[in-house]
């Protein structure tokens, strides 16, 4: 008889158990992507034991209360899949409630849909930092020249002095970044086990499908890096 199908996180984690909304209203609103957003892969950690594993086809579930922010980022994770070679689906297809996932529910989707691996996706942070630049003053001289000859020599001592001396002052600014730190786990449904997991960060976002193309298509490409999707 197989054995019952866990999702460690880590070496404990009850699954879906993950008090922490992935995605909060105010959080939504950061989950987006344009074009020009740049999604870096911090860390990723693949288990040794499943250096050979590829997996053919993957559920994707983003832990999320809101239900339109799970189905949307979930769509675009497994279209991101998708465009890179593999075979993955929104687990929001199968199982759309805005309610917490029960284990059976969730089992029961992955028996149904043939499903080999399962990739979970939650929010671990929006971190905000401001970076202060100090007020600074430089010269800017406003040399005069004399029409009727002479040019700057021609408004004497103190006209060449002032001109010279005139100093520009910039006050002082902060300036804002904003990192949005999700974390990604991918687990065997054979084995229980959690095969790999990686950290993303999505720096200054500037609209909300525009994080989430990027943070999607950057982890999509790791996972065909690291050769885990065919």
């Amino acid at each position: 008889m197989a054995p019952r199908w866990r999702l460690p996180y880590g070496h404990v984690v009850a699954f879906l158990r993950l008090r922490t909304a992935f995605v909060s209203t105010a959080a939504l609103c950061l989950l987006a992507a344009c074009s020009k957003t740049t999604t870096t892969i911090s860390q990723s950690y693949r288990n040794p034991g499943y250096e050979q594993t590829v997996f053919k086809k993957l559920l994707v579930i983003g832990v999320a209360r809101d239900q339109d922010g799970r189905r949307a980022f979930e769509d675009a994770f497994a279209s991101a899949i998708n465009g890179q070679g593999g075979v993955a689906a929104a687990s929001s297809g199968h199982l759309p409630k805005s309610e917490q996932l029960t284990e059976d529910e969730v089992r029961r989707a992955v028996e149904a849909g043939g499903y080999d691996g399962v990739l979970i996706t939650r929010l671990l942070a929006v971190d905000k930092k401001q970076q202060y630049t100090p007020a600074s003053t430089y010269n800017n001289p406003q040399t005069r020249y004399y029409a009727g000859g002479g040019g700057l020599y021609g408004y004497g001592f103190y006209g060449f002095y002032g001109t010279t001396y005139a100093e520009v002052h910039e006050p002082g600014y902060f300036e804002t970044s904003t990192t949005i730190r999700l974390e990604t786990n991918l687990y065997s449904v054979a084995t229980d086990s959690l095969v790999w997991t990686a950290q993303s960060d999505t720096v200054d976002p500037t609209s909300i499908p525009d994080i989430r193309e990027s943070m999607t298509t950057a982890v999509a490409k790791k996972l065909k890096e690291e050769k885990l999707i065919p």
